[in-house]
């Protein structure tokens, strides 16, 4: 691709504010409860990461465990609850800012922990970075050095932080303190879900959910299959006060990433122009219509075209994706993706019609047509004159074919020297979820245009997730949001740097009738 054509390339809010409880003597030092400073205790925690051996005490609820990975859950971290209520109330006080990409959604402090000089907050840190930083280095014998990341984060109604694995830079163990109402239980979400791995490093399933509780702190291993999420948050009225941070050590090596095989790529085929014509709705296949879109994209690079099939077709295609008789397979891993990936096997014939469409000579001419790319032999480049799209319509016989431009799809010439290719998948989106941005997506290393599809989606609001982000390559700034609507084809044009993803659908999804939606995605290649 010549790269002529233009390509796609926080709020902040604040929470409620709590005057700080000042009652306890602040200039007092606090401490790790005892339980967990004891000796006998601490051996046991020692030697049970050492042998890689799962280590319960039960009077104090302390646990080591080493499936998925090593982590660690230390209850009643701080023993003078007094102490608790007032940094939470400190932590409160707080100014937040809404942190929002592909992989998670809460508000996060503004200011820096690590410097904040409000009392009870800056005991607490002298707490993790002397007694805890010592209490790790003699129990995991990682030798931790000076430097700790310390920010508190609030999770409210619907934030969530999708499936990672915390590896960056030198992170070595990962922790969490918990400040959330004792009332918090399993069906308030924001667990902290752990996640098994497979002979590739990859995420597999959720084996273990941690359920937040007050004044509980849990450290983990970071490495290359410390896989983990904080689940969405289901109240909508509690807060997931939390403070999280790493500290850093010598870096462990990790495996090259594994490279996934991206989806099949196609050259168009063939489709009867009855059955074409049958299909698109009329409105977009005059050459004046074509002609004030092209000009549109060109500029915009992107573009929506509603009620683009016509609407027997549309009811009918509706229909056959709601079938029971579909089958509809996971697309993980997690760390990348999570929806459901229809099996053309198992489509009614509409369905396998209307990919059929999709991947046809015509299909390819009326794209180059609506968007001035060169996806067929026969469509125009850019500093070409009109003579190849005047002799494609000379190839149609009709009247209303001659004035479309789309080529016969009989026509053999318009195959001979044709380089462009797509690829397409049909896919259903339901609560849960999402796709992320990831360094190994081969589909996103060249120039292309996306296409989506959406079937369904009546009543869908903003505010449910499911909508198409696209960013440039290291920036969170959305460039453009892309939404479902009923019988709506998308096009958008991509260079190398610009992105996409799914955004999370979250649980407001149940309000919307069906709670459901799908799509045709297709990405094609000049």
């Amino acid at each position: 691709m010549s790269g002529k054509r233009n390509s796609i390339t926080q709020t902040a809010g604040q929470t409620k504010k709590h005057k700080a409880n000042r009652i306890i003597n602040t200039q007092d030092p606090i401490s790790l409860e005892q339980h967990i400073t004891k000796h006998d205790l601490k051996q046991k925690i020692t030697d049970a990461w050492k042998t890689q051996t799962e280590y319960y005490d039960e009077s104090s609820g302390t646990g080591l465990y080493h499936k998925p990975f090593a982590h660690c859950i230390l209850p009643n971290f701080v023993p003078d609850k007094q102490f608790v209520e007032s940094l939470q109330n400190e932590l409160m006080d707080l100014n937040f800012t809404e942190k929002s990409n592909d992989l998670y959604k809460f508000h996060q402090s503004i200011e820096d922990l690590k410097v904040i000089k409000s009392p009870f907050i800056s005991k607490m840190r002298r707490l993790l970075y002397q007694d805890l930083h010592t209490w790790l280095c003699d129990v995991t014998g990682i030798p931790l050095n000076n430097k700790m990341d310390l920010s508190c984060a609030q999770y409210s109604y619907t934030d969530i932080l999708c499936c990672h694995d915390d590896e960056l830079e030198e992170r070595r163990i990962a922790f969490i303190y918990y400040l959330v109402p004792s009332t918090w239980t399993e069906k308030d979400g924001g667990a902290l879900e752990l996640f098994d791995t497979d002979a590739v490093c990859q995420p597999g399933d959720v084996v273990k959910s941690i359920v937040p509780v007050r004044n509980n702190f849990v450290f983990f291993e970071v490495s290359a299959i410390s896989f983990h999420q904080v689940a969405e948050i289901l109240s909508e009225d509690k807060i997931r006060l939390s403070i999280s941070g790493w500290f850093h050590g010598p870096p462990i090596k990790r495996p090259k990433p594994h490279i996934e095989p991206p989806l099949p790529i196609q050259p168009y085929g063939s489709i009867d122009e009855e059955v074409f014509f049958g299909w698109i709705n009329p409105a977009y296949l005059s050459p004046d219509a074509q002609g004030e879109i092209q000009e549109k994209f060109e500029t915009d690079s992107e573009i929506e075209l509603q009620e683009f099939l016509q609407t027997d077709k549309y009811e009918a295609l509706i229909n056959a994706v709601r079938e029971s008789s579909i089958k509809w397979c996971k697309k993980g891993p997690a760390n990348k993706r999570m929806y459901y990936q229809g099996e053309e096997g198992s489509f009614a014939e509409v369905l396998k019609v209307f990919l059929d469409l999709l991947r046809s000579d015509a299909m390819f001419l009326l794209l180059s047509n609506l968007t001035g790319l060169k996806l067929h032999e026969l469509a125009a480049s850019d500093g070409e004159d009109d003579e190849i799209a005047e002799n494609s319509n000379k190839k149609s016989k009709e009247p209303a074919q001659r004035e479309s431009g789309v080529v016969n799809s009989t026509t053999k010439e318009s195959e001979k020297a044709c380089t462009a290719c797509c690829r397409c998948e049909v896919r259903q989106w339901s609560h849960g979820n999402y796709t992320l941005v990831h360094d190994e997506d081969s589909e996103e290393s060249d120039y292309a245009l996306d296409l989506i599809f959406y079937l369904g989606g009546e009543g869908w609001e903003m505010e449910y997730g499911g909508s198409t982000s696209y960013i440039a390559k290291g920036e969170d700034e959305e460039l453009l949001t892309v939404c479902p609507s009923p019988n709506s084809l998308a096009l958008i044009y991509r260079d190398k740097d610009s992105l996409k993803f799914v955004k999370h659908v979250n649980n407001r999804i149940w309000q919307m009738p069906g709670s459901q939606f799908y799509d045709v995605s297709a990405v094609y290649y000049e």
